[in-house]
């Protein structure tokens, strides 16, 4: 042990990456050399069939601009949760299979956090074993390993550290602290969930103004003079996601991303008992608790991490962090409880866009992961003993809230108490540090261990069995309470609530097979499709069967009360219906009507008169409306951006679709530009002439053309800077 100490004090970093290793591999043995894949909430029934989905797509040298598979058309780019514009997904899709391009992806960004942690440590002038300390608090936290549950969340979290140790370095006035801030945060940002970068800047500035408050000898102007260039690197990070952040903005107004800041969820007092207790209310895996709240809602970080907090607050060790700034975060973490998110919301701008208070949780974890270890270095670089009581006092709590009655490894838990309690008697400064780090891991590993949220890759290798017997293209539609049943998985155990939900198709899975789907869960949706489909609902039984063949929906998930439907076999869980007269996505009508103001006057007009949406249609435009030819529409050739149509007959003809219109999105006739129409206030529709046949559809939105050559300006910028540097 103690040779292992010697070398950590002369060889840390190689230490430190041996240690992590060992930890890795025991963490993810399942998934490194067991052939396991990550599958938990949002893991399988999001991110991996969506990002499945674009790499196919970009595998055909097609950016994947537009989905059209999903909802009945939407952006694929523009929706941060995709996270087009951070380079690994697209490196790593491209050199490994979707499998594989998954789990490392998980895998490396969750030993990137635990490494970016060590390296702002050590920017902070710590030792190597309170760095290699607080890289087990944050890193092996259960906020940090259930993140791996939205894996955009664990990628932008492990870039947390890394955009602190850049501002550090701007506040230092050191060499390329400017390009390594604005690097390392244009990354947090393009990885997927902006609003946690929006509370890294929040928590950076704090911190920066509390060391520049702290400073001594300088005068207050020059105090400050760490702003001008972290402007610049936020300008710069901005301007490098303008790529998807502009046809975000272009579709800000018109999607379900608008309405966020009307919701709001908060932690409560009793989440705080996570600090000593995280399954306080029950495990996430035994099959009661849905674990959704894991990863905004668990502030567990050890029995060890506790006891030094309350310590060094007794003592008042703290120099390098600010403690009034984690009584801040923590605060702030529990939102409404203590009515101050609420206050912030009334005047911070972007903070109505906090949904989750736990958004706090990975600030106030690596807060406390600094504070403690601070709190550690004075504990064995002295000859102080503690006062034990306090250790007893803290194993009493412990004790009684999780040790007696935790299912999971508690002989562990005491082993992790017993360590921490010999501490005092422990002579040498070195045996103090590895008492209270093997304490720390004895307290930490088994909570991280017990979470194990993978399945064998047959899991996601293996199509679905219904995929056999659903043969003819046409969308899946989902109803409200099959998408519910997926939301809430149902089963005996975790294999069998998985499984049946795959079986059952639960949404966006589809899109991994190559198949359609309109469900309305957790991806960007344009607010006129969703509007239509839900209000086209609320009519008759008539108007509804018209509805499911206007939009092309061929397989209904779930009860179905309609007409000329044919039963499919399926499982316990969902009975499924072919709709054998869903209509092709482009066809052509004889009839338009004048749109009205409002999309519930069309739907009740049709309900009133009987309109037929399978010959008429209401379009924009009182100029428009008029009777046209009925031509037979062919679909030569699409793919993600570009449909080409040939519409055959005589006459002037209206070709309409049962695809969104969205900016962008351009038409030609003949190699002539051609308006599109807005048919039903949500769809595309074009007009063709006599003699005109050729349709072509690209989606082409100037916001992306602009952010692009942006991206690739600041991409030339970063490339010139580190060739300048590297020659100097």
């Amino acid at each position: 042990m103690r040779r292992a100490y010697d070398l950590l004090e002369k060889n840390p970093m190689i230490v430190a990456l041996s240690g992590w290793g060992l930890l890795f591999l025991a963490l993810y043995w399942k998934v490194l050399v067991g052939g396991n894949v990550f599958v938990f909430i949002d893991a399988s029934r999001f991110f991996f069939p969506m990002w499945k989905w674009g790499s196919e797509v970009l595998r055909q040298g097609i950016i994947p601009l537009w989905n059209p598979d999903v909802q009945f058309g939407a952006p694929y780019l523009a929706d941060p949760q995709t996270a087009c514009a951070y380079p690994l997904i697209g490196i790593f899709y491209t050199w490994l299979s979707p499998i594989n391009a998954f789990s490392a992806l998980i895998i490396v960004h969750h030993f990137w956090c635990v490494v970016g942690t060590w390296v702002w440590m050590r920017e902070q002038d710590f030792s190597a074993k309170a760095s290699f300390g607080a890289s087990l608090i944050f890193g092996f936290s259960l906020h940090v390993i259930c993140s791996a549950w939205t894996p955009v969340a664990l990628i932008t979290i492990s870039w947390l550290p890394w955009v602190l140790t850049g501002a550090l370095r701007v506040h230092a006035r050191k060499k390329r602290a400017f390009l390594w801030l604005s690097f390392a945060w244009a990354m947090q940002l393009s990885a997927g969930y902006p609003v946690l970068v929006y509370l890294t800047g929040l928590a950076m500035l704090g911190h920066l103004a509390w060391k520049s408050l702290r400073e001594k000898g300088v005068n207050s102007f020059e105090k400050f003079t760490w702003l001008l260039p972290l402007t610049g690197s936020v300008a710069i990070a901005v301007l490098y996601n303008l790529v998807w952040g502009l046809p975000f903005l272009e579709y800000f107004q018109n999607s379900n991303y608008q309405s966020g800041a009307h919701r709001t969820e908060d932690l409560s007092w009793g989440h705080l008992g996570t600090f000593l207790d995280p399954f306080i209310s029950g495990h996430p895996l035994d099959g009661k608790n849905p674990g959704i709240d894991y990863w905004v809602g668990t502030y567990f970080v050890g029995l060890p991490t506790i006891f030094l907090l309350v310590w060094g607050i007794w003592k008042g060790s703290y120099r390098k962090n600010s403690l009034a700034l984690w009584i801040v975060f923590l605060v702030l973490s529990l939102g409404w409880t203590l009515r101050i998110g609420g206050w912030l919301k009334s005047f911070l701008p972007g903070y109505s866009l906090v949904i989750h208070s736990g958004f706090w949780l990975s600030l106030v974890l690596l807060w406390v992961a600094a504070l403690t270890m601070e709190v550690m270095e004075e504990v064995v670089g002295t000859e102080e003993r503690f006062k034990w009581r306090w250790t007893l006092l803290v194993l009493l709590l412990y004790g009684g809230t999780w040790a007696l009655k935790s299912p999971y490894f508690p002989i562990f838990y005491w082993c992790s108490g017993v360590f921490l309690a010999f501490v005092p008697w422990v002579t040498s400064s070195k045996g103090r540090a590895w008492t209270l780090l093997g304490s720390l891991l004895l307290s930490l590993g088994p909570a991280a261990w017990s979470m194990d949220t993978t399945l064998d890759r047959s899991y996601y290798e293996r199509p679905p069995e219904y995929l056999s017997r659903l043969d003819k293209p046409g969308r899946f539609f989902f109803s409200p309470i099959t998408i519910a049943r997926g939301v809430h998985l149902q089963g005996k155990d975790r294999v069998d609530a998985y499984e049946g939900a795959k079986e059952d198709l639960y949404p966006n899975w589809p899109l991994a097979y190559g198949r359609e789907e309109v469900p309305v869960y957790n991806t960007m949706q344009l607010k006129g499709p969703s509007i239509w489909t839900f209000r086209a609902f609320q009519y008759s039984l008539q108007e509804s069967r018209m509805a499911l063949d206007y939009l092309g929906l061929r397989y209904i998930f779930g009860a179905a009360h309609f007409s000329g439907l044919r039963k499919i076999e399926a499982g316990d869980q969902v009975t499924i219906y072919e709709n054998p007269s869903a209509s092709a996505k482009w066809f052509s009508v004889t009839r338009a009507l004048s749109a009205a103001p409002d999309v519930e006057d069309d739907l009740g007009l049709i309900s009133r008169k009987n309109i037929d949406l399978g010959t008429t249609c209401f379009v924009l435009g009182a100029d428009q409306a008029d009777r046209y030819s009925k031509r037979d529409v062919i679909e030569k050739e699409r793919n993600a951006d570009r449909v080409d149509l040939l519409a055959l007959g005589k006459g002037r003809a209206l070709i309409i679709s049962s695809e969104t219109e969205a900016p962008g999105w351009k038409a030609r006739v003949d190699g002539k530009d051609r308006p599109i129409e807005l048919i039903n206030h949500a769809f595309r529709g074009v007009r063709v002439q006599e003699g005109e046949s050729r349709i072509e559809l690209r989606y082409e939105p100037r916001s992306f053309r602009l952010g692009l050559f942006l991206c690739l300006l600041v991409t030339g910028f970063w490339t010139t800077a580190l060739l300048t540097f590297a020659k100097n």
